[in-house]
């Protein structure tokens, strides 16, 4: 009988990956400068809730890796390169619309783009939720956290 186990090198360089940015979005958080305002719940709450979940995210999938079994990371499967590649056209596309046309109509193409990788068809629900869950970020960023958006061609609506 074997017992030696088979680590999962992706999973666990995944793993690994995921602590090294977390390390680093925590240690970028700590040099921020808060003005002496904020009492409790300043700009840095977010970032270190991210970087936490990062961290266990991280270091859950680099033992489950290490630890070999149950696979984490399905390292038998091709990547899919068409998927892939119309996903960063909807990304490349969202860069490009983002000022010109603003966060929301940008944000609707990206989804629109990643649904229709993921082999959704069904195109005028997808930009239905799409558009909502864009104006919800676009309304929780600018009025909720104060951060500007571009309201591009909604500017008189928004």
């Amino acid at each position: 009988m074997n017992t030696k186990q088979k680590i999962a090198g992706a999973g666990l360089a995944i793993g690994l990956g995921l602590i090294a940015i977390a390390s680093v979005i925590g240690f970028e958080t700590m040099q921020m400068r808060v003005p002496p305002s904020y009492a409790r719940v300043g700009p840095q709450i977010f970032p270190y809730i991210i970087a936490l979940g990062m961290a266990l995210t991280g270091a859950f999938i680099a033992w489950k890796s290490y630890r070999g079994g149950d696979e984490v990371i399905d390292e038998v499967e091709p990547t899919d390169w068409k998927n892939v590649g119309i996903i960063l056209l909807g990304l490349i596309a969202h860069m490009n619309l983002l000022r010109p046309a603003g966060f929301v109509p940008a944000g609707v193409v990206l989804f629109m783009s990643v649904t229709f990788a993921f082999g959704s068809r069904r195109f005028g629900r997808d930009a239905m939720i799409g558009f909502f869950l864009v104006l919800f970020a676009y309304i929780g960023f600018t009025y909720g956290l104060g951060l500007q958006l571009p309201p591009g061609i909604l500017k008189g609506l928004l």
